[in-house]
């Protein structure tokens, strides 16, 4: 703020920076579904009208928050020797960012995302480096992982002959318990594990 109490006068990457750092300070005090432009542009101490140049919408701005404020990494292979632990240890690497975002504000954020899906846009958009954003980074990786097992004689069908519906199934679970807004913890992938995926997974 100025001495006369008028916003700062900001432009660029600093003004971009100020709006996506209220944005985010938004979804964790307010929650994303309360979340509102005119919100945004109070936190922010900018308009409206600067936020609209940059972003088309609420979910788009908070994409972009999102991008900037979570520490989003590339989901590593894990390799302990069992396709149990494996499993556990690959489906876990999430569970931090979850417990960071918020349950509640994936689930809402994800049912922007579907509802985009409608009018022809992919559920995450292309541009950014963050891999973990990329639907397909946990299905290639636990295309991976059952690979290493089928080597080791853990699994009677090579994996690249499963239906791609039981692939999908570790990204399934994950989403169930995030439209339940139920806890999704270590805990909670052990369950899935041993009681879904490694059944499923070996009975192929």
């Amino acid at each position: 703020m100025t001495e006369t109490g008028k916003p700062q006068r900001r432009r660029g990457k600093v003004l971009e920076n100020a709006i996506l750092d209220a944005t985010w300070h938004l979804i964790q005090t307010t929650g994303y579904l309360d979340m509102t432009m005119d919100a945004i542009a109070q936190t922010a101490q900018t308009n409206k009208n600067a936020i609209y140049r940059r972003w088309k919408t609420k979910l788009d701005v908070a994409i972009a928050a999102l991008r900037k404020n979570v520490p989003f990494k590339a989901f590593y292979l894990p390799d302990n020797g069992n396709l149990r632990d494996d499993l556990i240890e690959l489906f876990s690497e999430s569970v931090p960012l979850a417990t960071l975002i918020g349950v509640k504000n994936v689930k809402e954020i994800a049912r922007d995302r579907l509802a985009a899906m409608k009018q022809g846009d992919s559920i995450i958009p292309p541009r950014g480096p963050q891999s973990s954003l990329n639907r397909n980074v946990l299905t290639t990786n636990l295309l991976a992982v059952l690979h290493a097992a089928f080597e080791r004689g853990e699994l009677k069908t090579d994996p690249d002959k499963f239906d791609p519906a039981i692939l999908n199934l570790p990204l399934l679970l994950m989403l169930s318990r995030i439209i339940s807004e139920r806890d999704y913890d270590v805990k909670t992938v052990t369950f899935f594990t041993d009681k879904v995926l490694l059944p499923v997974f070996e009975a192929q």
